[in-house]
């Protein structure tokens, strides 16, 4: 195996339990209760209605539930149909370095098989904090995206090795889930280009069913080419035009600060990036009249929004999945309402007179301080031009100490409640989060599992 794949296989096979520090443990808690909440809130979109379709149930055989409707299905469709759940509304927790990851993505691999192979809630947590290392390092040094390429090979490479340690394959087998996750699922960044597809939010899940399968397959002796990475025709020449990376994955872990720890919740379903200029927006709100507003300029991060500014498709979005992309949609929409929610953007708030007519008053520019400070730390700056002349500005800043500063647990848990208070009852709600609070006491996660039951499903 080459050295990448050596790296990660080591990490995967070595990395224990008891290494882990009680921050690590209460930040990966915190991210299944924020991902249990989209994914419940996500269950009755059309992406996710198009796939519990096609998800057949089983009687035999190995089998994971799907989340809400407990359905069992294979695990790899299992990981399909939640892993799109979780990605639907654009509200998981992400990590934007390099390139983007969306973490999240996999958690529903190594749910399914810890379900299917009947594993512990201490099992499911380092599997989770496998897959938000690999997956989170990787982008931390390659930048794939800008490469034209998208998240799929990632997150089914976090997948994979997740779902290989939940199997304790050995480190052969292992290097071989790695080679049948990433190989056959190199997927093109044109899923994110122009009018974004229902696809935007399926991709990320199509990793998670990959990885899932492709740790399967290592398991039955499947082998996979070698030389995923730094082969003649591995990730780095063919992908990356011949430019080699050193993923920084630990080999050892006292003091170390993981990278579940390090994603940001998000607080709206939006692109990562449009975050902070909502937060910003929200400030301003409370600074300004609409009605005297004639102009606003928004400034943020140039490697974030550069390719997107002059898009005609982010200046009229007919699509959600491209309203959740355009920051002056984003603005405009929290400007006025006060703040961003699924219901909004179900109901199409984004094609609204009043939206579109405050996003003809918005101008963007990227500023050369921003970027000097991208991406560690994520900026913006909206600057309003009155009708009497006057400016008044508001600024947000979110830095990755401030992320890792906080666990995440309480806003997850508010998030949790907002998005889910409708969907299940107060004992269940209040079952399910005790049941993750105490997840590594659990002799199995399908206590968990059986908690999401909704109320009422729909086909």
């Amino acid at each position: 195996m080459d050295s990448t794949t050596t790296k990660l296989v080591e990490f995967a096979t070595h990395l224990r339990y008891d290494d882990l520090s009680a921050k690590a443990i209460e930040a990966a808690k915190a991210r299944i209760i924020s991902t249990l909440a989209v994914s419940l809130a996500a269950f009755d979109l059309e992406p996710v209605r198009i796939l519990r379709r096609l998800a057949q149930p089983v009687a035999m055989g190995l089998s994971a539930r799907i989340v809400g409707s407990l359905t069992p299905t294979t695990p790899d469709m299992a990981a399909f149909v939640n892993s799109a759940m979780v990605r639907s509304l654009d509200m998981s927790d992400s990590y934007v370095m390099s390139a983007v990851s969306h973490p999240a993505d996999a958690l529903p691999a190594i749910l399914a098989v810890a379900e299917a192979e009947a594993l512990s809630g201490k099992e499911l947590l380092l599997a989770m904090a496998i897959i938000y290392e690999v997956q989170c390092r990787f982008v931390e040094v390659v930048p794939y995206n800008h490469h034209g390429w998208d998240q799929t090979p990632v997150v089914a490479l976090g997948a994979a090795l997740g779902c290989a340690r939940l199997m304790n394959l050995p480190p052969d087998k292992m290097a071989h889930a790695i080679s049948l996750a990433v190989v056959p699922n190199i997927a093109l960044n044109q899923t994110r280009t122009g009018t974004l597809s229902m696809w935007k939010g399926m991709a990320g899940p199509q990793g998670a069913r990959a990885g899932v399968n492709a740790a399967y397959m290592a398991r039955e002796g499947m082998t996979g080419p070698d030389g995923v990475f730094e082969g003649k025709y591995g990730f780095w020449n063919q992908l990356m035009g011949g430019k080699t990376f050193a993923v920084p994955i630990p080999s050892t872990f006292e003091n170390h600060t993981y990278a579940v720890q390090q994603t940001m919740i998000k607080s709206f379903p939006t692109r990562f990036n449009c975050q902070v200029p909502v937060f910003t927006a929200q400030k301003l709100r409370t600074m300004v009249k609409l009605d005297d507003i004639q102009s606003l300029k928004i400034e943020s991060i140039r490697q974030a929004f550069a390719r997107w500014m002059d898009l005609p498709e982010i200046w009229k979005p007919e699509t959600r999945e491209t309203a959740d992309h355009s920051l002056p949609c984003t603005v405009a929409m929290a400007m006025i309402d006060g703040t961003i929610t699924p219901k909004m953007m179900d109901t199409g708030r984004f094609k609204d007179s009043d939206v579109l007519a405050l996003m003809g008053k918005c101008k963007l520019e990227m500023p050369d301080e921003f970027a000097d400070l991208a991406p560690e730390t994520r900026c913006c700056r909206i600057t309003a031009t009155l009708k009497n002349g006057k400016t008044l500005v508001a600024e947000h800043r979110r830095s990755l100490a401030d992320d890792v500063a906080d666990t995440g647990w309480k806003q997850a848990l508010e998030k949790f409640a907002g998005l889910t208070t409708d969907l299940l009852p107060a004992a269940a709600r209040e079952h399910l989060i005790a049941l993750v609070a105490q997840l590594e006491t659990q002799a199995s996660v399908a206590p968990l599992l059986q908690t999401t039951r909704l109320a009422a499903t729909h086909p």
